[in-house]
């Protein structure tokens, strides 16, 4: 993909223009009279209730002759046809972006800078913390967060109740609950009181995050992995206290499918996505949530989010109209249809606005980490370091300190 580092006279002209036009609710955004925007968004969007209509109808009420294109694509070739459209300059005005993929186009210079107008996106000082660093490059905001889906436990409150185990609140609650689970229930040697494959890395660095730890860090103008520092060695430990302790699952696999494991009848408590209570129906009624607890007692641990950002090209041809309608749908009002339909908003404040057994993976939302915002991050995914550095960890092939060392050599080589 061709390489934008350095933007127009044309598309600085389009940011200021976001600023005194499109984002203060002024006509002068039709000064050339488009009749039409561009929208690229995935098709979670039509689960969202009324939210993506309405958001049309608020934009058509201050720009009544501008026709927004909604074109529903798809996460396995989205990037590929923005890759395309970024190199014929010709494509979308607005494009969803999942939180991971951002980084990679605000460096390249691919898309416009909203930072000084963040203010006037709805809720923008209470934005979740992974969806907002997601779309910050070097402390500029190129991407809009859009909605989310957080990590907690699932687990199995009948055998909670069969072993007068209340929900834990803390990390020692947790552990002390999973040792008495196992204590009933391991002579099953497929029984697990906390699911965790070797491999899951999404779990684990939240444990170093709740410690205080992280995978790297920028120092000097040089990323260097961090997981040697004591909060990150005491976070992995408590990785492989649990592995060792409460888990029978492969020290060599992923979290791929655990529902299905969770669904077998033989798992206690697994680290799950909200969305995979839809997937274990064999234990019926038998599951509900709560926050992976913190080594501070009564507040959760930070849990990793996924979820979307929503940005406009560099390029696009109506940009400050494009900024205009992120700016409708990503209003309060329709965050608030979207929460009501189930899914997480971009805020810590409308939170509370989803109820029943989605509330626990909800609050799980209120404190959250991200991946370091390095440009070269996919090359740490793609060599797999974290999953290898946890796989030899649990299977104890090295110690905590040997493994992490290595790991943080490695990162500090692919970022850099």
């Amino acid at each position: 993909m061709r390489t934008f580092r350095v933007k127009s006279l044309a598309a600085l002209s389009v940011a200021a223009l976001v600023g005194v036009a499109a984002l203060s609710g002024s006509n002068a955004a039709q000064a050339a009279n488009p009749k039409s925007i561009t929208v690229w968004l995935m098709p979670d969007a039509k689960d969202f209730g009324t939210a993506l209509a309405d958001a049309t109808a608020a934009f058509n009420r201050t720009y009544p002759n501008v026709k927004v294109n909604v074109e529903f694509q798809t996460w396995a070739d989205h990037l590929k046809k923005l890759d395309a459209a970024l190199v014929a300059k010709k494509g979308p005005d607005v494009v969803e972006f999942g939180n991971t993929e951002v980084m990679k186009y605000s460096a390249a210079g691919a898309l416009t800078d909203l930072s000084g107008f963040k203010s006037r996106f709805g809720n923008s000082s209470k934005w979740l913390n992974a969806l907002t660093e997601a779309g910050t490059y070097e402390g500029k905001l190129y991407a809009v967060p859009y909605y989310a889906g957080a990590r907690a436990i699932m687990y199995r409150p009948s055998l909670f109740k069969a072993q007068g185990i209340s929900v834990p609140k803390s990390y020692a609650e947790f552990l002390a609950a999973g040792k008495k689970l196992m204590a009933a229930y391991g002579t099953d040697k497929d029984f697990s009181a906390v699911y965790l494959p070797g491999k899951y890395w999404y779990a684990a660095m939240s444990f170093v995050y709740d410690e205080g730890g992280a995978i790297a860090t920028k120092s000097g103008g040089k990323w260097v992995g961090s997981l040697t520092s004591d909060a990150a060695i005491r976070g992995l430990n408590r990785f492989k206290e649990v592995s060792d302790s409460l888990s029978r699952a492969d020290k060599s696999g992923t979290e791929a499918a655990q529902w299905e494991v969770f669904n077998g009848g033989k798992v206690a408590m697994s680290y799950s996505n909200g969305w995979e209570s839809c997937c274990i129906a064999k234990v019926g009624t038998d599951w509900a949530f709560f926050p992976m607890p913190s080594v501070k007692a009564g507040k959760a641990s930070p849990a990793f989010l996924g979820g979307s950002n929503l940005a406009v090209p560099s390029y696009a041809p109506n940009a400050a109209l494009g900024a205009a309608w992120i700016r409708e749908f990503t209003s309060s009002a329709q965050m608030t249809t979207i929460a009501k339909s189930g899914a997480i908003p971009n805020n810590t404040k409308m939170l509370s606005l989803i109820s029943g057994a989605a509330a626990p993976v909800a609050a799980a939302a209120k404190n959250s980490w991200f991946i370091p915002g390095a440009v070269k991050w996919v090359d740490v995914e793609n060599a797999n370091t974290l999953q290898t550095m946890l796989s030899d960890i649990a299977t104890g092939k090295k110690t905590v300190a040997k493994a992490a060392a290595d790991a943080s050599d490695e990162i500090t080589k692919l970022l850099n």
